[in-house]
This record gives structure tokens, C-alpha cells and sequence, in this order.
């Protein structure tokens, strides 16, 4: 008899009688030696197939669909893991595995209420796929109503980029032999021997012109705008990221890509770099300063470091330095000209778009601003350390090449702003500071180097939010005019946007006041 269909009576936290199979009462008593794997099996290079095959090929005696390595039979000595697994894309299967794990962080939650250390309350959740798969995982077990708190999640790198995993100190692939327990051991044991940790997770609210605004996809079917489970048009984009966002080249270039995509990583890598370069000889990009008007940081309780602000307010014609500390911006003081009510966000720091620079008031010395200098072919706001497939430690590598210029102030005055923005751009990049870095390439070419010489990005801001952009107006959607064209890159999807007016960005607090655990190797 299959022991997964015998099921036995429990006493829940309640004191109710629910019935539980013995899986999942075998998994409750284990959780500290237990892995729950979600797999896509038709990500990377069928890796994810591999791993699910090998693992029904060495299920335990008593049928549970999970491997324990402590009771295999093949004259090799194996720490006692125990991995139950399910797959991704199966709905039914992926249904059965988030009910365990509702089980699962239930049980965890009594573990933890008994004082027991946190290797018996967090269950290593490990999702197999790319790295827009986590987050839409994720977002799955918060609406079936599984508490996070208890799980520790992991990554294993099945798609093309792999940022995320790799900037958990894991590699941006994995290989495995079909049928080689071995080799799928290699794999587990990292995991289970991982570390806990945090992750910054952030969200966006991409705000549209509410009549000819879009969010374009592009399809093998060709470009479709996304809408809502009632068919309408999106003209508000929500969404949640955790590895960066971007507006620009490299959007352009995943845009082109995405209906171009193959099952092998490598083909795929080789795909995105034609399109990068057909992009840069062949294809103008529309420049940052081209379609932004401002991006600015607001003020609130855990904002930045106790840093001197910025405030480039260009439609009143001067820049003002606050230098109150943090728990004191409630205060009024001198730059209550800058708020309009008291509900109103305080400005932190505000730059402003060239192109929005030479549109200001001839008189020069009013106009003093912080400016986003020369044609950057985009912005990336970051939030884990790795970007473009592995490109490592941007911002680190950007050491103090700056992308803003203060304009029309004396030459003291220049050298006090500039040597305050670079005593804040040097900052250390950390996954878990709940802080993004933002930064701009000069150009498709500068972008493609950065892989193999480093050093091209331009800093403009490190610290935390909520931050905007706010975009200028710009022409309807044409199909002959690629001139205007704004690409915006989530995550490693890909769209084209449509008359954008505003985009914030701030931390995701409906998931643990913005983090979530993960393992780190």
C-alpha cells in the first residue's frame, strides 16, 4: 500500500482534528534536513526535466515522490537529506506542493513559538526556473495563504540570466547528467548547507497616460498590450522586482530578443548579443534625457544614512541644502517653501533630464540645478549585484564616475554638491540594506564592455526610497516611429511603454517590511 494515501488524525494548534498524510507529518518531524523543490521543467537547457527524471528515478522504498539520501543504496555515504519535489508548470502538482508547504509553515510556526532554533522553523524552499519565476512563485504562496515567514528560499539558476542566483554566491548555472543522483546531490547539498539570510524585494507603480497609454509585450505572435482579468487595456502597472529595473538600451535589446528565445542558454546568449549589437550599429536609442523629465528621491522615516539633501526644485529657480537629520523632518524649518501640504513627501534629492535643463529660465544665476549629464543610453535601478547575465559588481566598478553635474553655481559650490554626491556613491552595494543603486550607461557599446573591461557605469544615487521618475510627454504609439520608442526591462522581462507619466519605486512592505530570507552560499 502506497503510504502517501494513508492518512491519520491530528491534533492541529487548535485543537482540531484534521486529517494529514503521512508525507507531510514525515517532512513536519524533518523540517530541518528537508528541501520542498518547485521545478519548471522546460527552463535552460532542460535541466529542470533532467533534475525531475533523475529524482523519480531514486524515490525511497516507501513511495513518499521524495528522496532520502540517508536510505539509498549506492555504496556512497550522503548527508540525510530529504527532498520532495513538484512541478513548476503542472498546475495540480504545483496545487499538492503548496498545501504541503502550508502544512509545513504551519508546523513551523509552533516550532517557533516552542523556542526552537531556526533551523526547525524555516523550511528550504527551493524554486528551479529563471529568475522572474521567483517572485511570481512567491506571490503564489502569499495568495494561498502560506506564511513566509517560515520558509528560506532558494534559487536553482535554470533560465538564461541567472542573476539572482548568482548574486546569492551560487553559480548562473547548474550541471547535472540525466539519471546521476550524484550529480543532484552536488546540487542539494549546497542548499542545505546554505547559510540564512535577507533580500531586499521591491515594487513599482507604473503610471500611464490614462487614454493611449500601453505596456507592449513582445510575442512570436507580435506585440500584444498587456490587460486585466477583464480584457482592459492596462493604463497602471503594479509589479513587484527584486533583482533591477531599467529604462533604455538594454530593454530595447531584451525587448527584441524575448519572441527570439530558444530552450538552450547558450543559444539564447548568443541571440541577445546580436540584438545588442544590431541595436548599436544599426538602430538609434532614444536617450535617458530624451524621455525623462526628473527623478527625485523623497524624504521618510528610514530614508538614506543621515545624508545632507539635494533639492533641485528647477520650477522655482534654486537649490536648497537641508540639513536636518532624519528624526527631525517633520520639523517646519526654512524649506517649508518646498512643501505644498503636510502630507506631502519631503524631497530628498531631485536631478533633473538635460533636456529639461535647457527649457529652464535664460537667467543663469537662478537656474542652479543637479543635472543628468550628456545622452545615456539608459538608467538602471538595482537592487542585487549582479545585472546583464552575470555581470558582476557594477557599481562597485563604477568607483566615483559620477552622472550628474551641478550647473550654474560657483566653482566652490560645485566642488561642495560633488564631493557630497561622492561621498554617498561610495557606499558599499548590499543585498539586505534596503537601499537601490542607480546608475547609466553612456552607450550600447559602453554597456556590451562592461562584461569584460568593467568601469563604464555612471552613478547617480545609493540609498533608499520611495523614488519617481517622472517622464515628459511623448507621441502616441506609431508603428513607423521607432524614434520615440521607451523600453523598460523588470526582472528580465521586457516591454515597451506607451506614454508614461510617472514611475515610483519603493520597498515592498506587504512582504516581511520589505525582505524576504533566502539562502546564501
Amino acid at each position: 500500500m502506497n503510504p502517501t494515501n494513508i492518512n491519520i488524525q491530528i491534533n492541529n494548534e487548535n485543537n482540531q482534528i484534521e486529517e494529514i498524510d503521512l508525507t507531510t507529518k514525515y517532512l513536519c518531524e524533518n523540517i530541518d534536513k528537508s528541501l520542498i523543490i518547485f521545478c519548471n521543467p522546460i527552463s535552460g537547457n532542460q535541466e529542470g526535466k533532467i533534475i525531475l527524471s533523475t529524482m523519480n528515478n531514486y524515490l525511497t522504498k516507501e513511495k513518499y515522490r521524495l528522496i532520502d539520501y540517508q536510505y539509498l543504496k549506492t555504496g556512497k555515504k550522503y548527508e540525510p537529506i530529504k527532498a520532495i519535489y513538484f512541478e513548476l508548470i503542472d498546475k495540480e502538482d504545483n496545487l499538492k506542493g503548496q498545501k504541503l508547504l502550508k502544512h509545513i509553515t504551519d508546523r513551523c510556526k509552533i516550532n517557533k513559538e516552542k523556542g526552537l532554533e531556526e533551523k526547525f522553523w524555516k523550511i528550504k524552499t527551493i524554486i528551479g526556473g529563471g529568475d522572474g519565476t521567483i517572485l511570481s512563485m512567491i506571490d503564489g504562496f502569499v495568495k494561498y495563504g502560506i506564511d513566509i515567514e517560515y520558509c528560506i528560499f532558494g534559487h536553482i539558476p535554470l533560465g538564461t540570466g541567472n542573476d539572482l542566483s548568482n548574486s546569492l554566491g551560487f553559480s548562473d548555472h547548474i550541471n547535472i547528467s540525466k539519471g546521476n543522483i550524484d550529480d543532484l546531490y552536488l546540487i542539494l547539498i549546497k542548499y542545505y548547507n546554505a547559510r540564512f539570510g535577507k533580500v531586499d524585494v521591491w515594487k513599482i507603480d507604473l503610471q500611464l497616460d490614462p487614454n493611449e497609454g500601453e505596456v507592449l509585450v513582445n510575442t512570436k505572435e507580435g506585440k500584444i498590450p498587456l490587460k486585466d482579468e477583464n480584457g482592459n487595456v492596462i493604463r497602471r502597472y503594479k509589479r513587484s522586482f527584486i533583482n533591477y529595473i531599467s529604462l533604455g538600451y538594454d530593454a530595447r535589446v531584451g525587448y527584441n530578443f524575448d519572441p527570439k528565445r530558444t530552450k538552450s542558454r547558450n543559444m539564447n546568449k548568443c541571440i541577445y548579443c546580436l540584438e545588442g549589437s544590431k541595436k548599436i550599429f544599426c538602430r538609434k536609442t532614444i536617450s535617458v534625457n530624451g524621455f525623462i523629465d526628473s527623478f527625485t528621491v523623497f524624504d521618510n522615516e528610514e530614508n538614506s544614512i543621515n545624508q545632507e539633501s539635494f533639492f533641485s526644485d528647477y520650477n522655482k529657480n534654486s537649490i536648497l541644502l537641508n540639513k536636518e537629520e532624519n528624526n527631525n523632518v517633520n520639523n517646519n524649518n526654512d524649506n517649508d517653501n518646498i512643501i505644498t501640504s503636510h502630507k506631502e513627501p519631503k524631497i530628498k534629492y531631485q536631478f533633473i533630464s538635460s533636456e529639461t535643463f535647457l527649457k529652464l529660465d535664460n537667467n543663469q544665476e537662478k537656474n542652479k540645478c543637479l543635472v543628468l549629464k550628456g545622452s545615456p543610453c539608459s538608467i538602471v535601478f538595482q537592487n542585487i549585484i549582479n545585472y546583464m547575465s552575470g555581470v558582476k559588481d557594477i557599481w562597485g566598478n563604477g568607483k566615483d564616475h559620477l552622472s550628474v553635474k551641478f550647473q550654474n553655481g560657483t566653482k566652490e559650490e560645485e566642488k561642495k554638491y560633488t564631493e557630497k554626491l561622492l561621498n554617498m556613491i561610495n557606499e558599499q552595494q548590499k543585498l539586505d540594506d534596503k537601499m537601490l543603486e542607480v546608475f547609466t550607461f553612456d552607450s550600447g557599446l559602453k554597456t556590451g564592455f562592461e562584461n569584460v573591461v568593467k568601469g563604464f557605469a555612471k552613478k547617480i544615487y545609493h540609498g533608499r526610497g520611495p523614488m519617481e521618475v517622472k517622464f515628459l510627454e511623448t507621441p502616441k504609439y506609431e508603428k513607423e516611429d521607432k524614434t520615440h520608442r521607451i523600453y523598460f526591462n523588470l526582472d528580465g522581462e521586457y516591454f515597451h511603454i506607451v506614454k508614461p507619466n510617472l514611475l515610483r519605486i519603493e520597498l515592498n512592505r506587504e512582504y516581511m517590511n520589505g525582505q524576504l530570507p533566502f539562502l546564501i552560499s
